[in-house]
């Protein structure tokens, strides 16, 4: 069963890299099946995921543009305090713009050799073409309604029971039931198949894998557990990588390291897509007012607690109480303003998808906080529709 991570990584490799991955699922055509909601989701997002290659391009080249006036305006700062004069500030910043220029160029070269467009993914579309014809024959059945009806319940308890699939989707706008819907169909297939069941897929969440370190270990306990209770069979997940390098090593259809390589950075940039969250300028608005307000209180105490250890400068154990007091405002002023900074700086780059934007988020506890607010709007306006 191949995932719909795993086919649109096909628009985001070089045209070779692509190749050599079609040749290499071609070589187990006799074994391959997709679900109806795997093709269903693969049909939603191409468009998608060629632009996503595309604007990778030009953020590099956006990035480097940023890194090259970051560093000239160190260089600045360096020539006026250290009193260089012209032709000295000329000979620090001309080699590094000239890097920069390199770069950059290099970049935009690598972009020409990228084949897609999205006119062309529009109107003549190679990889569609070519899927078209590999699983012809071999795409699921949607669920019947009322069977369809039930899986959305099943989704919608499983996300709020945290029960593997698809609880990690609970607050997309979009498509929250996307992980059940197709694994739903993949029980029903595998228990009229009688096989053992083989995913490949990028998707490497903690709702499908177990992971140690960074490190998979494998499909969840319950994922094996069900799939044996309802088909009987044994199940296994690798990414697409993982099936590639088998097929390099094993199979006389050639597949490159250099294959293998994009497949892998593909899968983590999928894992960075993952990380998106997609809010609606108003939510963010109203978190970056919370935030204001909530620096706000804390300054507040913290300028409280400075004047009472003044007041109280003789009494060392009551400074001790103060002081502990203090550092813990303190932290929370420098996480909020650390989040502050952070949504600033995503907000200025990040894209937007029906009105939403599309923002990358590391700090974990910013990241849970807007997750939260997303989810909470989402049943507001499901309990208010």
């Amino acid at each position: 069963m191949i995932d719909s991570s795993v086919l649109l990584d096909l628009y985001r490799v070089t045209p070779t890299a692509r190749n050599e991955m079609i040749d290499s699922l071609i070589s187990i055509e006799g074994n391959l099946w997709v679900p109806h909601q795997v093709a269903l989701e693969f049909h939603r997002n191409r468009v998608e995921a060629a632009r996503d290659q595309l604007s990778f391009y030009d953020e590099t080249c956006k990035s480097l543009e940023t890194a090259q006036n970051q560093a000239l305006q160190r260089i600045n700062e360096f020539a006026n305090r250290s009193a260089l004069d012209h032709s000295e500030k000329r000979r620090l910043k001309e080699p590094l713009e000239k890097a920069f220029s390199v770069a950059i160029e290099r970049v935009k070269s690598h972009q020409g050799v990228f084949d897609l467009t999205i006119s062309r993914v529009l109107n003549d579309d190679p990889v569609l073409k070519t899927l078209a014809k590999l699983f012809d024959g071999k795409v699921g059945q949607p669920l019947p309604e009322a069977e369809y009806v039930k899986a959305q319940a099943e989704a919608a308890r499983r996300r709020d029971g945290r029960i593997p699939p698809g609880y990690k989707d609970r607050a997309k706008r979009t498509n929250p039931d996307g992980d059940y819907l197709w694994w739903e169909q993949t029980l029903i297939r595998a228990a009229e198949g009688d096989k053992p069941v083989l995913v490949i897929s990028n998707d490497e969440k903690e709702d499908w894998i177990n992971k140690r370190i960074d490190f998979s270990l494998g499909p969840r306990e319950e994922l094996v557990e069900e799939m044996r209770q309802r088909a009987g069979v044994s199940l296994r997940i690798i990414n697409f990588a993982t099936f590639l390098e088998a097929v390099r090593v094993d199979s006389p259809v050639s597949v490159s390291r250099e294959t293998v390589s994009q497949a892998n950075i593909a899968r983590r940039q999928g894992e960075k897509r993952a990380k998106r969250i997609y809010v609606s300028p108003a939510i963010v608005e109203q978190y970056e007012a919370h935030i204001l307000r909530v620096l706000e209180m804390r300054e507040a105490e913290l300028k409280a607690n400075l004047a009472e250890q003044g007041k109280n400068a003789g009494d060392p154990d009551l400074k001790e109480v103060l002081d502990v007091k203090a550092a813990g405002i303190q932290y929370a002023i420098n996480m909020y303003r650390t989040q502050l900074r952070e949504l600033g700086e995503v907000i200025e780059t990040a894209p937007r998808l029906k009105g939403d934007l599309a923002l990358h988020i590391e700090d974990d506890s910013l990241r849970r906080a807007l997750i939260e607010r997303v989810y909470e709007e989402r049943k507001r306006l499901g309990d208010s529709s």
